[in-house]
């Protein structure tokens, strides 16, 4: 248990870094999701933990950065990350660090943060995607300005998906026509998720950003009548499930640039989280 998860945690420091560049003038091509489930009541435990392993980034002054992000309306026990490459040839090249990980002083700070035994984790889903510039609408957006993020997750029946992207260019075309203040970033699953799945990200600065969706009358006459009626029937034909989750960044768990803390220090500067609460002593029950 105690290898798994110093090689586990080794990859997070591996493949954390490419992701910095590109989130500062848009999506990385290639997108590495991590998605935790936590065991319920073992959140604040797992906060810890994964503070922790930022600490350890930080103390290595490491080149490797991730993003983290907790639901704000989704499920409460799950923290997402993401990383980024600009190819899979970056994302393949990154994979031989593991082969020559020998540095003894991570393995002995790593295996200082959990006490033996314990598996904060129920479960844990990585996925990769590629983006999807000819669905995608503003994306080159610096997102060190922004605190929320709406993932759409999308499911495509067999044999669908080319009228499904042909609704989302559709999508797309309105936006630009009724120039929408908006970035919007569609991700295809290459693996990880079942064939035909589609991640919709779109960043907010705040959860005003709610309020934006559905977008007014200026967007709904740029659709139109016509396409908005197809882009309906392409949706309920073409689509076998759709949910759509809202994250908070979440600094504590990240660990970002010195240009990243730069850009807002109260936000992004990392802090170590508080320690646990003693467990409260048994009470014993005298019998008389």
């Amino acid at each position: 248990m105690r290898m798994r998860l110093f090689f586990s945690l080794a990859l997070c420091v591996l493949l954390a870094g490419s992701f910095q560049a590109a989130a500062q003038t848009g999506p990385p091509k290639v997108l590495l999701i991590v998605r935790e489930e936590i065991k319920p009541g073992m959140m604040p435990d797992h906060s810890r933990e994964a503070n922790n392993v930022v600490q350890i980034y930080s103390k290595a002054n490491s080149p490797h950065h991730r993003l983290a992000m907790v639901p704000v309306a989704g499920n409460e026990n799950e923290v997402m990350y993401f990383w980024g490459f600009d190819s899979f040839a970056d994302l393949e090249k990154s994979g031989s660090y593991l082969d020559t990980l020998s540095n003894v002083t991570y393995k002995a700070d790593f295996d200082k943060i959990r006490p033996p035994g314990e598996d904060y984790h129920a479960s844990q889903r990585d996925m990769i995607a590629v983006l999807r510039e000819d669905m995608s609408y503003n994306i080159n957006t610096d997102i060190r300005k922004m605190r929320y993020m709406r993932v759409q997750t999308v499911r495509v029946k067999p044999g669908h998906s080319r009228e499904w992207e042909d609704s989302r260019r559709m999508t797309r075309a309105a936006h630009e026509k009724a120039k929408v203040d908006e970035t919007m970033a569609v991700f295809q699953i290459a693996g990880g998720a079942p064939a035909g799945t589609y991640l919709v990200i779109i960043p907010w600065a705040s959860l005003d950003g709610i309020g934006t969706i559905p977008h007014g009358k200026q967007y709904m006459d740029a659709l139109g009548d016509d396409r908005r009626e197809k882009i309906e029937k392409i949706e309920s034909d073409s689509i076998i499930f759709s949910a759509t989750d809202i994250y908070a960044f979440t600094p504590q768990l990240s660990y970002v640039s010195k240009e990243w803390v730069a850009s807002d220090p109260s936000f992004w500067r990392l802090k170590p989280m508080p320690p646990a609460s003693p467990a409260p002593a048994a009470r014993r029950t005298r019998n008389r």
